[in-house]
């Protein structure tokens, strides 16, 4: 592994178990909508991109009356529940975040709405470990455009190509190595053939730990 000066997580999949709750989430919208078994989105198409993506092929698909921002405030008041009402923390982080944090400085860079942000900083107590975080409001572009990462490590202050980037989806992979950052593939999501840009992938945390502080 190369030297760096930062590295910067991902949330959804990455720095939370949480992907699950996203599917649970789109799930209970879909049953609102009167389209709990007739929906026709598979979800590991969206894993990694915006709501906003899945939201326009919804509508599209069943010709719904209602705005794409009117169904994302919908699916995140589920995600925001379940969320608080679920262990969300990866085996194995509690160790990795205090150790690293003393060797890096630490960035957050997700797709997420800072709203979602503040409640998993809420329910786990990390918000302290991380020196900037960029949520969805702060850039123009989601993943898999570099705006998000490369807003990270201009908030730490390191160069891109001084970062080092977790991530689990193709779309955050390719948002990271376009910011020119190295990358780390976490198979929490999708398996490693998906995955096959990172520069490393590992399995778990405890992967991570080594791979990173060894």
């Amino acid at each position: 592994m190369k030297t760096f000066q930062a590295v910067i997580f991902d949330m959804d999949g990455v720095l939370v178990n949480s992907e699950p709750l996203h599917d649970k989430a789109w799930t209970l919208l879909f049953a609102e909508l009167g389209h709990a078994h007739d929906h026709g989105i598979v979800f590991t198409d969206y894993v990694g991109r915006s709501d906003r993506v899945l939201l326009r092929d919804l509508i599209a698909r069943h010709r719904l009356p209602y705005t794409t921002d009117e169904l994302i405030q919908r699916k995140l008041r589920h995600l925001l529940k379940l969320l608080r009402e679920h262990h969300i923390e990866f085996d194995g982080l509690r160790d990795l975040l205090p150790s690293l944090a003393r060797r890096y400085k630490l960035g957050l860079a997700t797709s997420a709405p800072h709203v979602a942000v503040d409640v998993v900083m809420e329910v786990t107590g990390l918000r302290s470990y991380f020196q900037a975080i960029v949520g969805r409001e702060d850039v123009a572009a989601a993943k898999p455009d570099p705006a998000v990462y490369l807003t990270a490590a201009r908030r730490l202050g390191v160069a891109p190509s001084l970062c080092c980037a977790i991530e689990d989806t193709a779309v955050g992979i390719e948002s990271a190595a376009a910011a020119g950052m190295t990358v780390i593939g976490l198979t929490t999501s999708l398996p490693s053939e998906k995955l096959y840009r990172a520069d490393h992938i590992v399995r778990n945390h405890r992967e991570l730990f080594r791979l990173l502080l060894a």
